[in-house]
Parts: C-alpha cells; structure tokens; sequence
C-alpha cells in the first residue's frame, strides 16, 4: 500500500475515563479520514500481569457430585490469583473439600508431569497435568462449557446456581477434564497457567465487519500472541502484511474506546497495569 500515514500513540495511563481494560482516550486534535482510510496497530506493549484465575473471567469450577444415587450439582469458587502450579493445586484441593459437598468422601489433588503419571505435590512447575481423587465415597463429573450450555435443565434440577450462558467464568475450560463421566479420579488436559494466551484489542470507535473475533465479535483491530510468563514483557509488532488491516472508511474521531479481551469476550484486568500502542491511519 502507497499510504499518506497519520500515526496515533496511545497510553492507557492518559485515558479520559475507564480503566486499562475499557477506557476512553481524547486524541489531542480532530482526525477527519477520507472513505479510503484504513488503520492498523504496528506496535503494542505491556506487562502479563493478568491473574491465572480471574474474578468475573474463570473464578468459578462447576462439578456434579453423586452419592448413593443423589446428585449434587455445586459452583466452587476458586480464590483470584496468580498461580503456580503448586498454588494452584492447593487452591483447587481446599476448595472442594469446602461447604456444600454432598458425597461422604474428600478431594485430593495431585500433579502429575504426563496424563496418567501422578507425583507428589513437592515437583517442579513443569508438572501440568491435575489428579482430583475422591477418597471414602462418592463420584464426580467436571462439566465443559459445552455440557453446561446444553444441559441447564439438568444442572438446575441437581441443586445448582443459575449461571450466564454467555458467561460461565469457568476454571473447568483451564483443567479441560476430558472424561465427561462420573468418576472417582479425573486427570486434566495439559493446563496453560497463563490463563489468557490470547490478547484481543477492541475499539468500538471504529472496529467494523471487516475483522471477525471469536464469538462473532466485529470491533477487534489487532490480535496478540501471549507467549510470555507472569510479569514478562510483552511486545507485539505488526507482521508486515499488507492484508492485516481494517476498513475505517470517511469519520471524523475524536473520542476513541479501547477494550482489552480474551478470546472469550472477558475484559482482561491488569492489576493496575497499563499498556501502549501505535495505531496508523493511512489511505488504501
């Protein structure tokens, strides 16, 4: 592309109003954009500073107990917190053994560094596959997203809480049990502790049909890969291509909102960090 280039920089730590995940931002003068006018996001930074477990994003494990043919269907909620392995192993383990557990036996979770190889819990980080056993009666079901949206009917009947279709705030998703039986011992899926490995950035503004997130959402202009640990820098730049922008077409800004997202349409809080890009306005 031949372009007549107006570059933009902003810094969530100038928005006008909202937070570093949701904000306005008062550019310092008027952009009036002719019809042909396309944009793109060459340069973003931050800190992965995102909790693995997040309140309003995966604070919730769902599980259905069963014991002597009486079921149990219990909202577990799981601390907020930047976890390790072993933390997280602990938060998860206390949890379950909390109020409203209706079987006669207790949970235990173990770590394991391959499905089906159980350890003690005092391994290293790179043990990344749960075991949750129960001991001294009882069986439970670790239901997906999927399961939980087409069987409302079923986990109400079974005593359970009410919950949001478009918004589980599941931790099963991070454990991805792949048995959906009942089940004395369930071992996970591998767990990706960072939670959120990838990174969508919104503007209502000006996002429109031209870019297609997940779940039909249309006002995503860039996608970031989240490669890095907790409190790593992350840094993304535009790959080049001369297809990855955005249609704008003839506006005037002058107000602009961000939002920063996971793949599941979550505001991704940064425990009060903040982040920056470039973001270019050029004709076609």
């Amino acid at each position: 592309m031949t372009l007549a280039v107006r570059k933009v920089f902003i810094d969530s730590r100038y928005l006008v109003s909202g937070d570093s995940s949701n904000f306005e931002y008062e550019l310092p003068e008027v952009l009036e954009l002719p019809k042909d006018c396309c944009a793109f996001v060459t340069e973003f930074s931050t800190v992965a500073s995102w909790d693995t477990v997040g309140a309003g994003r995966n604070d919730r494990m769902y599980v259905l107990e069963t014991n002597d043919n009486f079921y149990n269907a219990r909202t577990v909620m799981i601390p907020t917190g930047a976890y390790d392995s072993e933390s997280l192993r602990v938060a998860v383990e206390n949890a379950l053994n909390g109020s409203g557990r209706l079987i006669d036996g207790t949970y235990s979770v173990s770590r394991a560094s391959s499905a089906g190889t159980t350890s003690t819990a005092s391994l290293g980080a790179a043990y990344r596959y749960y075991t949750i056993t129960i001991t001294g009666g009882g069986t439970c079901f670790f239901p997906q997203d999927s399961w939980l949206k087409g069987n409302i009917p079923t986990w109400t009947a079974s005593g359970g809480h009410p919950f949001d279709p478009q918004n589980l705030r599941s931790t099963n998703e991070l454990f991805s049990f792949p048995r959906p039986n009942f089940l004395a011992s369930h071992t996970s899926s591998f767990i990706d502790l960072r939670s959120v490995n990838t990174l969508f950035i919104h503007s209502p503004s000006f996002g429109n049909y031209s870019c297609l997130a997940p779940r039909g959402v249309r006002t995503a202009i860039a996608k970031v890969g989240c490669t890095v640990a907790y409190g790593a820098p992350l840094q993304y730049e535009h790959s080049g291509s001369s297809y990855d922008y955005i249609d704008v077409g003839s506006t005037t800004l002058k107000m602009l909102n961000f939002e920063l997202k996971d793949a599941r349409g979550n505001f991704i809080d940064l425990r009060g960090g903040n982040w920056s890009m470039t973001l270019v306005f050029a004709r076609k």
